[in-house]
């Protein structure tokens, strides 16, 4: 289908050219790691409009034959110019914090803003290189331009937040950021044309004067829409300009005769302050003005191209698809893409689930962990169980043996909610309120250390807790190699000595920074031991290169913050009479001086961020893992080991019954589990 306002008879090879040009946008490729192409790759969903390589091809047209297929040359000019444009963006977007970018998940959502902005510098000298295989004089336009476009965007952002702005310093921001773009787009497509015949400075700098003016009322016209339409019709957030302290020319405007709304600026504003200034805006008249503005260098636009009289009806055609440009009603949302998105994992029948919470209760009061079936029901256990019982029906697809059958997958799933379990335990030893003895600290990180580590044929340690590992171990080293053995080991172990620190850090009353937060909290969240549950019940050993990969780490760390900020949240009351110093709500408390709404709002808000970009980031996991090597062909299986990442995710933290008493019985004697457990201290050096 032709762009909008063209008509093919006056342009019939355009809808072709455009594919042409498509093709040449392939995704820039990094030699040897073909996962990372997808860093840079506009799948066929994509909604982008092509408007500068349209513009390029459009010039080409009116000074050639616009019947004809436009040569090679125009093509890659065309497609070079959007490369810029698409170099830009990815940077707009970091600098932006925009994780949305047409209606679907920006690179810097995905891959993290380090990788986005690589990215972007790939994407515009690959433009660059295009324009100097073409020509010295190609090169040399497209590097001014780049750089005008660039000294636009540094103009922008010194005068954020500046509520002195003046019209002048807007002009002159659009002027480079956008305009001079457009106008090299139309330049380059009249230098091809004019190759042909010999070049005619006189017709370049028409249609570069025509791109000229035509870019101010595009970027005023987006400005404006910022204003006015709603996120589904544009595709991406708006009344973004206004909270992000970019002061557009309908804001200078009526901030010059509205004291309500100039009041507002100069600073970051909340939601609400933000729909506030913009209602002002609109309500003062001034976008009718902008608008106006803009209707005025479409005009001037047109007039560039009156001294040419070089096939005019495609001249006209191309100021008809400039004015369709501006008039563009409602941009539409992009189809997904079933091949690059990852659907969790659908409900399947719990009653196996249900059976293996049932054995896991009777485990705990076999091997002594609770004394008797009324403790194995204490809500700090009957909450792991039942998020384990919520769970596992989830990940039954999928997670068959390697060969397919699924002989064992009842007694995979009853190790992996065993360890959970267990490991649930061993938290709520280190975290109870009762242990505030340093050294007694110590004791009881040594001896499970020495529990995890014994020989057990001849066990060093006894009671519940050694008894519990002594049955669970060999279970959990069936069909598990000794690589995953030694690092689930040196995991935990690496855990409680995180334990250890954190308790001393609560008994002392030490609160971290927000900075320190997320490492203190990761190294105390269990993370590995999780993901060797997952493995457990998928019957894969994650490779250690799959793991560190940059896209695999990004995937972690979002998804360890938002299951970790929301359990913050969740048990914040009892945290607080625990004095537990880990938690999100209290370092901002502590750090800032805020109420505690004010602190949840905080996380609150960064955990809806986070989540966001998780899903953005799951939705390729498919996509990384056909790519990477090593994976024997087996991506999707390898892949659905993070499902139980997702699907943690997805249930809301809030409603652990962790945090959620909801019967009278008492919980496992941590005292009589720390006793059996702790080693002795050591006797202190005599001093004879």
């Amino acid at each position: 289908m032709p762009p909008s306002g063209i008509d093919p008879a006056v342009f019939p090879c355009l809808e072709a050219d455009l594919d042409r040009v498509r093709d040449a946008l392939g995704p820039v490729r990094i030699q040897g790691r073909p996962e990372l192409d997808a860093l840079t790759r506009e799948g066929p969903g994509t909604s982008r409009g092509l408007v500068r390589p349209t513009l390029a091809l459009l010039s080409y047209y009116v000074l050639t034959d616009p019947s004809a297929p436009a040569d090679d040359r125009a093509v890659r000019a065309a497609a070079a110019v959007e490369l810029l444009h698409l170099g830009a963006l990815y940077h707009d977007d970091v600098v932006d914090h925009a994780h949305e970018r047409r209606g679907r998940p920006s690179a810097n959502a995905v891959w993290g803003e380090h990788l986005a902005i690589l990215a972007g510098d790939c994407v515009m000298l690959t433009g660059l290189n295009m324009l100097a295989q073409l020509g010295q004089r190609e090169v040399t336009e497209g590097t001014m331009a780049n750089e005008r476009m660039c000294a636009g965007m540094v103009m922008e952002a010194a005068d954020l937040y500046s509520a002195s702005r003046s019209e002048q310093a807007y002009l002159d921001a659009i002027g480079g950021k956008t305009a001079h773009l457009f106008a090299l787009a139309c330049r380059l497509g009249a230098m091809q044309a004019d190759r042909a015949d010999g070049r005619q400075e006189s017709r370049e700098e028409a249609l570069a004067g025509f791109g000229w003016q035509f870019g101010y009322a595009y970027q005023l016209r987006d400005d404006i829409l910022d204003l006015t339409s709603t996120a589904e019709e544009l595709g991406k957030p708006v009344n973004t300009d206004l909270s992000e302290g970019v002061y557009t020319l309908p804001v200078i405007r009526a901030a010059s005769r509205d004291r309500d709304l100039g009041r507002l600026l100069g600073r970051e504003l909340t939601q609400e302050e933000a729909a506030r200034a913009r209602d002002l805006v609109v309500a003062s008249g001034a976008v009718q003005e902008a608008q106006a503005v803009a209707d005025a260098h479409m005009a001037k636009a047109t007039d560039q191209l009156s001294d040419l009289a070089d096939h005019l009806p495609a001249l006209d055609g191309l100021t008809a698809y400039a004015r369709a440009v501006l008039d563009r009603p409602i941009a539409s949302r992009p189809a997904a893409i079933p091949h690059q998105v990852r659907q969790a994992p659908q409900p399947q029948d719990n009653a196996q689930a249900q059976q293996v919470t049932q054995w896991l209760k009777s485990w705990l009061v076999d091997t002594g962990i609770a004394a008797t079936p009324a403790e194995a029901d204490h809500h700090r256990l009957t909450g792991t169980l039942s998020m384990i019982e919520r769970i596992l029906p989830r990940v039954a697809e999928g997670a068959t043996n390697a060969d397919g059958s699924d002989d064992d997958l009842s007694e995979r799933k009853q190790n992996s909610a065993a360890l959970g379990t267990l490991f649930a335990v061993w938290d709520d030893l280190f975290e109870d309120p009762q242990l505030t003895d340093p050294q007694a600290v110590t004791a009881l990180r040594e001896g499970l250390v020495a529990t995890l580590r014994q020989d057990l044929g001849e066990p060093s340690t006894h009671g519940a807790i050694p008894t519990a590992w002594a049955q669970l171990w060999p279970r959990l080293c069936k069909s598990r190699t000794v690589r995953w053995q030694e690092a689930l080991l040196d995991n935990i172990e690496e855990w409680l000595h995180a334990c250890e620190r954190e308790t001393r850090h609560r008994i002392s009353g030490y609160i971290p920074s927000t900075a320190d937060w997320l490492p203190l909290r990761r190294s105390t969240g269990g993370f590995e031991v999780g993901m060797a549950c997952s493995e457990i019940v998928q019957d894969r050993e994650m490779p250690p290169a799959v793991r560190s990969h940059r896209m695999v780490r990004r995937l972690e760390d979002l998804g360890f913050f938002v299951i970790f900020a929301e359990n913050d949240m969740a048990g914040v009351d009892q945290d607080e009479a625990d004095q537990v110093p880990y938690n999100l709500v209290r370092a901002i408390r502590h750090e800032m001086g805020c109420s505690r709404a004010e602190a949840i709002e905080r996380v609150e808000r960064q955990v809806a961020e986070k989540r966001a970009q998780f899903n953005a980031v799951f939705t390729y996991v498919p996509v990384l893992f056909r790519t990477l090597p090593g994976l024997s062909g087996q991506g999707n299986r390898y892949a659905a080991i993070y499902d139980m990442l997702k699907l943690f995710l997805d249930m809301r933290q809030e409603e652990s019954e962790r945090y959620q008493p909801d019967t009278a019985a008492e919980g496992p004697d941590l005292e009589r589990l720390r006793r059996e457990i702790s080693r002795p201290a050591a006797p202190a050096p005599s001093t004879r």
